[in-house]
């Protein structure tokens, strides 16, 4: 069984791979959507969060998200307890489906390398875009202003320092360009895929 991890910096074109690798017939994650299932359907999860942001409790008795990252957004000590929560879960969603010896997993996430999760995989994907191009793709796809782009950018790893802890921890990886269109960019992940399909 292969596992692999996708990272990359906000608006690289992370979720792009996967779409391209799940019509290639591969099991994929959204590490994200799993967090976000999470707080809607683990009462463990549910209750930590709510204890710790009790704001973000929805009319309907739920975790409202989009409350709860405008909380953490600004405010790093808040992020970081509520990655304190979260993380741990994720991991252990991703050793449950590692378990489950599919053929191959793709899993894809912003804080892959952050997380450490990068460490349970076989290979990293390391997604790489222009400052430009990922602004234009999040501006399109997400309605986000450019001081929320510039903010949600500066808070993550760079390149340079994702491949830093990758080469520290003798970590497989690639770093794949994504700086052209959807059909350059899925030739370029069907022939990276050649080292493991």
């Amino acid at each position: 069984m292969i596992t692999l991890g996708i990272t990359g910096n906000i608006g690289s074109g992370k979720s792009s791979v996967l779409n391209i690798l799940k019509n290639m017939g591969i099991e994929t994650y959204d590490l994200d959507n799993v967090a976000k299932d999470l707080y809607a359907t683990d009462d463990k999860i549910k209750e930590q969060v709510l204890s710790t942001f009790p704001s973000v409790l929805s009319d309907d008795n739920h975790i409202d998200t989009k409350k709860l990252g405008k909380l953490v957004f600004k405010n790093l000590d808040k992020l970081d307890a509520l990655q304190k929560i979260i993380w741990p879960e994720v991991k252990k969603f991703i050793n449950n489906k590692i378990e489950k010896k599919s053929n191959i997993i793709a899993f894809e996430g912003a804080v892959i390398i952050e997380a450490e999760w990068y460490k349970l995989f076989d290979f990293i994907w390391v997604i790489e875009s222009s400052y430009k191009l990922s602004k234009k793709r999040v501006e399109k796809q997400r309605n986000l202003s450019e001081t929320n782009f510039e903010i949600i950018l500066n808070n993550q790893l760079k390149t340079d320092q994702v491949k830093n802890i990758l080469n520290q921890d003798k970590i497989n990886y690639s770093i794949i360009n994504n700086n052209s269109d959807l059909n350059s960019l899925k030739k370029l992940i069907e022939k990276e895929s050649k080292n493991f399909i």
